[in-house]
């Protein structure tokens, strides 16, 4: 009776394919922001690891499509795997724009942002892998609530970085590059929180 997800339902499995991939892919891009070399093969790989996700994504929709009965309402397990995406796609972004613009160097503000977007995704997998069991509420809340937190991190370093960026470059095009890299960056961050929101929200509805 406590069980959100039967045991022979899908869906969970699913879910915790994504979260492996996006984990993957934030260790992948916080590894690029570490040793900026072999970047074209670093980039390609984030690039695997996004297209694995939406692979995952169009599978756990036809499995939605063909499924009569959900065990949580359909619209939430839509938004739940749109949001995994969207970091996913957010952390692609990133990458790819750091080899497009011909990055020289990553920054220690992008090594601080990389290391909370592996820090957000892993408190994500954290919240997912225990969501099959109602027992498990408090602690899939709390992950939540530390996601919440990693977001808000996340955009005082990004304040930090931009700021830095206006006062120590007056270069324009060097500025609208790596404000734009700061910005996808932090973006991950933010759709790691839309995760987190959509989860209480299933939590909530389930309790």
């Amino acid at each position: 009776m406590f069980r959100l997800f039967p045991k022979e339902e899908n869906f969970l499995p699913q879910f915790n394919l994504s979260a492996q991939v996006i984990v993957d892919a934030a260790k992948a891009l916080d590894a690029l922001a570490t040793d900026f070399r072999d970047i074209e093969l670093k980039v390609a790989r984030i690039k695997q690891l996004e297209h694995q996700g939406d692979q995952i994504a169009h599978q756990t929709y036809d499995l939605l499509n063909r499924t009569w009965i959900t065990p949580i309402d359909r619209e939430d397990i839509h938004v739940l795997v749109a949001a995994l995406d969207d970091v996913l796609d957010f952390i692609d972004a990133t990458a790819a724009r750091l080899m497009l613009y011909k990055v020289a160097a990553p920054t220690s503000e992008l090594k601080a942002a990389t290391s909370l977007i592996v820090q957000s995704t892993e408190a994500v997998q954290r919240a997912i892998v225990l969501l099959g069991d109602l027992k498990n509420s408090k602690q899939i809340l709390d992950a939540c609530v530390e996601i919440n937190r990693l977001e808000n991190e996340a955009d005082t370093v990004n304040r930090i970085a931009i700021g830095k960026l206006f006062e120590t470059s007056t270069d324009p095009i060097h500025i609208m590059k790596w404000k734009e890299i700061y910005e996808y960056v932090e973006e991950a961050t933010d759709r790691c929180e839309d995760v987190a929101n959509v989860i209480e929200t299933i939590v909530m509805k389930a309790s």
